[in-house]
């Protein structure tokens, strides 16, 4: 991330209720592996044996897996099947490219273009034992601080969209995990981009592009076959700089509504996250005023998730620079209230540059997995187990 350096400590102070709905996991993650300088997190079953473990993007340090053994943790994958180089690597994605039913490993990287480096991005080919091989297809390199993967031309196969400073950089998929840039796609918008989400804006059946960026946000809607529009006139005018993008049905309407994770790393820029409710055809209302919370953190991730089991979207978000981390609850209508020391029973302050929510102890329930970019402290990553919810 640009121009952005952390160094926090963390501080778990006491706040317990009887209602407290996650507890603090983190001893089954290892020191070695858990507290390298995390940017994102993503978990998968990369090894077969029907439990998802943990792959982190780290900021100038090798990539690292962490294997779930459930009972007995978390342990480092070794050895570490990646580059020994050190990218400056922001962020994963793991899925089938190849077409051969096992996983597979992308991440990018941003500041190692201007480093003057080439072959940043890093692409590995999965065996399913957990064992990785760089591939012998290469990205083209970029200034990338996100990549995500979707079905782009509805053949079947996934695709892969950097979000770069610069134009979105567009690779087709052949099906066997060769890629072709097919960036003419996408209109030219020249944007710092550090954020894509894919998701169905406006109810036709095909994916749209939600892209977040420092400077000014952008909509990108799929025409039907495959190449896009700008549709950012169907977005609110926000001085805002987002990090993340994030959709959920807020109001069980059945369409997907936005919630935007935002920073203030630029002078002048609205720190306060914002919330968009989408029309059902992909035209979206900032109603942020009236059903979000008053914030004033650097929020770098936020995700949907119902943390307390009543059927609707809460949010779950993780700040920096001292802000904690915060449980928004849904009243079921799409307001949202703080519900943070309800639902964890504790204070959590570090630096939270990525959250997940996914089963990590195979019980059945998502658990929250905190990455933490841990810079100049000793603090592990952050693991929040959820508990079996009992109706107060």
């Amino acid at each position: 991330m640009k121009n952005y350096c952390l160094s926090l400590i963390f501080v778990c102070a006491l706040m317990n209720t009887n209602a407290q709905l996650y507890e603090d996991g983190s001893d089954l993650l290892p020191s070695i592996g858990a507290m390298d300088q995390s940017m994102d997190v993503k978990a998968a079953d990369i090894n077969g044996d029907g439990l998802s473990d943990i792959i982190l993007a780290n900021e100038f340090q090798q990539n690292t897996i962490l294997i779930n053994s459930v009972d007995q943790g978390f342990t480092k994958l070794v050895p570490n099947p990646f580059t020994t180089i050190n990218h400056d690597s922001e962020d994963v994605i793991v899925a089938d490219f190849t077409g051969d039913g096992e996983l597979d490993i992308i991440f990018c990287s941003e500041d190692d273009v201007n480093l003057g480096r080439i072959n940043v991005h890093e692409y590995y080919i999965g065996d399913g034992s957990g064992s990785f091989t760089m591939s012998s297809y290469r990205f083209p390199d970029s200034e990338a601080n996100a990549v995500i993967a979707a079905d782009i031309n509805n053949d079947g196969n996934l695709d892969v969209l950097f979000g770069n400073n610069g134009r979105i950089g567009c690779f087709i998929n052949n099906g066997s995990g060769i890629f072709t840039d097919e960036s003419n796609r996408f209109p030219v918008v020249n944007r710092t981009t550090q954020d894509l989400h894919a998701f169905d804006t406006d109810g036709d059946g095909d994916i749209d592009v939600f892209e977040g960026n420092e400077n000014g946000n952008v909509l990108y809607v799929n025409t039907g076959d495959g190449q896009y529009v700008d549709a950012s006139d169907n977005l609110p005018t926000l001085n805002i700089e987002t990090r993340k993008v994030s959709s959920g049905d807020i109001d069980n309407d059945g369409d997907l509504d936005v919630f935007l994770s935002n920073v203030q790393f630029i002078p002048g820029r609205d720190i306060q996250n914002r919330l968009l409710l989408n029309d059902g055809g992909g035209v979206f209302t900032d109603v942020s005023d009236h059903q979000l919370p008053i914030d004033g953190f650097h929020t770098i991730d936020g995700i949907f998730v119902d943390v307390d089991d009543d059927t609707d979207m809460d949010i779950v978000v993780a700040n920096v620079f001292g802000g904690p981390i915060n449980v928004y609850r849904n009243d079921g209508t799409g307001s949202f209230s703080d519900g943070t020391a309800e639902i964890l029973g504790n204070n959590y302050v570090f630096d939270a540059l990525g959250v997940i929510n996914h089963d990590l102890n195979n019980d059945g329930r998502e658990d929250l997995y905190f990455c933490d970019r841990n810079t100049g402290t000793n603090q592990k990553d952050v693991l929040l187990l959820k508990k079996k919810y009992r109706p107060q």
